[in-house]
């Protein structure tokens, strides 16, 4: 047993002495080439950092970054490398690219990590701060490069720098920005009706459905509004409905000023389970004179009356 143990002292004692051997004589490179011991890094988001997407023109979404660094080695490697167990070992992380409607910064752009032995890694976050402007695709396919960046650590671990693309979602943003073009006031008799156009712009980043709906009408007057229009996705798609209001009929003068409300909810057109805030808008019909419901066909009654009655008195002169 006592010879079995000296005889391991005597051959680790004896590559030791080998390595040392090496690396006073040869240059550095071959060295290096010997060993081969290279930092290698990943990038990614941290756990459920991105189960939901991001709201465009929200909060800033803060979201963690997880770096991983690793050492590989060659063939005469593995006994160095737990020598070197515990150096550090120097990362820059940066943003190069983003889509335009994303914006995204770091929020420290240097970490240091320690060197494991053979099979190990070292773990270390940090935190990288976005939002999303209102043009970001509902739903669609969001990217962030990320370069990481491994200094060379001492003489024998070589640098790394690597690319890095993350993904993620930019949710739907129903925003809808209403517009009067004729006001919100009528002036009308009692026998008229009022029709207020409603152009309503697309400002969200999807196409979109508008659901409205009359929610408040006086008694015996009618109201009624287009049920729904679809707004084309991008910046600047328009489209008008119509709200007809008509006053009541009844026999009599009328001095009469009401509102009428409205509502107006976005909703996404490919998934009408996205909602948005409902919209309200209020009209105010001023109903003005005389109203006389039934009168227009004794009136034509009559008229039809006298012209029979004035070819009858003609024809009777002639006899």
């Amino acid at each position: 047993m006592t010879k079995r143990f000296k005889s391991m002292k005597a051959s680790i004692v004896t590559g030791l002495v080998l390595v040392s051997i090496i690396v006073a004589v040869l240059p550095t490179a071959s060295a290096g080439l010997i060993f081969n011991l290279q930092s290698v890094i990943n990038v990614n988001w941290g756990a459920h950092e991105l189960d939901k997407p991001v709201v465009p023109r929200g909060m800033l979404r803060t979201l963690t970054l997880e770096i991983t660094h690793t050492v590989t080695h060659g063939l005469l490697g593995k006994g160095l490398l737990a020598g070197l167990a515990g150096a550090p070992v120097n990362i820059n992380i940066e943003v190069i690219e983003t889509p335009t409607w994303c914006t995204a910064n770091l929020n420290v752009g240097s970490v240091v990590v320690q060197v494991k032995p053979s099979g190990e890694s070292s773990k270390v976050n940090t935190t990288l701060t976005m939002q999303v402007a209102d043009d970001a695709p509902a739903l669609g396919l969001g990217y962030i490069k990320i370069r990481a960046t491994a200094q060379k650590s001492g003489v024998f671990i070589s640098g790394y720098q690597n690319d890095f693309t993350l993904s993620f979602i930019p949710d739907y943003k129903p925003l809808i920005s209403p517009h009067l073009p004729e006001a919100n006031t009528k002036d009308i008799g009692p026998m008229d009706t009022a029709v207020f156009p409603i152009e309503i712009e697309n400002l969200g980043n999807a196409r979109t459905i508008v659901f409205l709906n009359v929610t408040s009408v006086p008694k015996d007057w009618v109201a009624a509004v287009t049920s729904n229009i679809i707004l084309e996705e991008g910046a600047g798609s328009k489209t008008t409905a119509y709200l007809t209001v008509r006053p009541p009929k009844s026999f009599g003068y009328h001095y009469d000023e009401v509102p009428i409300k409205i509502s107006m909810q976005p909703v996404m057109a490919d998934d009408t389970s996205k909602v948005g805030t409902i919209y309200y808008e209020t009209f105010i019909v001023q109903s003005r004179g005389f109203s006389t419901p039934g009168f227009e066909a004794i009136a034509f009654i009559g008229a039809i009356a006298i012209v029979f009655l004035i070819v009858a008195y003609f024809r009777k002169r002639k006899i």
